[in-house]
């Protein structure tokens, strides 16, 4: 109760206090009541993965998970209000105890580089046991959520977690260049500055083209390079279970590894192409991963593949024909081609910067 309690903090004390409350001040405390039942929720989730494991897996894996990457897309803002990690690291900050320590934008590009190979080490690993274990599932969530609130004890807001080792973070840079709105920061009362660039409020933002160091390189070339190979080795990879799983730990990586290394060499080499315009070329990789992850997982979430009972949400192959889906996919490889490729590029930010305090 005391966490809601903070939580609610901001927003039942000034803004309510306003006798005059404007259509901003009511959006303000709409989004914040949003943040505290998306908290909530994450938490009943965590619960059920370990009280009902398979209800859990289903919500997580085949339900919220296929909404993300098409969230990032198109209103990053979004996630970056309501994520429960999100929420969690910054809990410290609601709490009075608020991290002292600033981190240099040198310091950030190593925790990019943290985050990108956490993602990359966790992916493959859905396949010997996530996909399968809600327990364990839940165990890496806890764990998550203890770094995430670890960092926001020691450093500046955001800065460590949020636009920092998250391994999400790389991924919303990655698909959120070109945003379709700009929102409220509902984590943020005031801006500190805790990053620079500030990744939430920075319009028409280049992902990773701010930084040209070499640290910055690597991440770049290990996310946008080998992302799209990675996701397709992905859904060409098996699930294992049990002990089993663990017997066949090389091979899950194999595959993923190996097709992002062919990108990732494709990559290089059509940068000296595009060296002029390398935010196409990493746009053009951007809409290459999304339009495969979709491509392969629809048919998975609504049981086409009769084999693949772990990746399915609801069958309907019995209601409806394949093509339909491929019809569904192949059109989302047109939208995102279009959204990244050719839409065109209002100078939009994910969200709007706070009143930035010593100013």
């Amino acid at each position: 109760m005391n966490i809601i309690l903070v939580l609610l903090q901001p927003m039942i004390t000034d803004p309510l206090l306003k006798e005059n409350k404007t259509a901003s001040d009511y959006a303000w405390i709409y989004w914040r009541a949003v943040q505290v039942i998306c908290w909530l929720a994450g938490f009943v989730l965590l619960i059920t993965l370990f009280v009902k494991p398979a209800l859990g897996i289903t919500i997580l894996w085949n339900g919220l998970i296929p909404l993300a990457p098409a969230l990032l897309v198109v209103a990053t803002g979004v996630w970056r209000n309501i994520c429960p990690l999100g929420t969690t690291s910054l809990l410290p900050d609601r709490f009075g105890a608020p991290g002292k320590l600033k981190l240099t934008p040198k310091d950030q590009s190593w925790l990019h580089l943290v985050g990108v190979f956490l993602l990359l080490l966790i992916i493959p690993l859905r396949h010997v046991i996530f996909n399968t274990d809600g327990r364990a599932t839940g165990m890496i969530l806890i764990l998550l959520g203890a770094v995430a609130f670890s960092t926001g004890l020691f450093f500046e807001r955001k800065s460590a977690w949020c636009a920092g080792i998250c391994p999400v973070h790389p991924v919303e840079k990655f698909y959120g260049s070109k945003p379709a709105v700009k929102l409220m920061n509902v984590h943020c009362v005031n801006c500190i500055r805790c990053s620079v660039p500030c990744p939430d409020s920075t319009q028409n933002t280049k992902p990773f083209q701010q930084d040209e160091s070499v640290v910055a390189r690597m991440t770049e070339f290990l996310l946008v390079g080998a992302f799209p190979g990675y996701i397709w080795g992905w859904f060409h990879t098996p699930d294992y279970t049990g002990q089993e799983g663990w017997q066949h730990l090389a091979q899950v990586y194999k595959l993923p590894v190996i097709a992002g290394t062919v990108t990732t060499s494709l990559y290089f080499l059509l940068r000296f192409f595009f060296s002029k315009n390398r935010t196409l070329l990493i746009r053009f990789f951007a809409a290459a991963a999304i339009s495969c992850y979709y491509w392969f997982r629809l048919p998975l979430l609504f049981g086409y593949d009769p084999a693949d009972t772990h990746s399915r949400l609801i069958d309907l192959s019995g209601m409806m024909p394949h093509w339909i889906i491929t019809t569904i996919s192949f059109t989302l490889i047109l939208f995102f081609m279009w959204w990244f490729l050719i839409r065109e590029n209002k100078k939009v930010s994910w969200s709007a910067r706070p009143v930035l305090l010593g100013k």
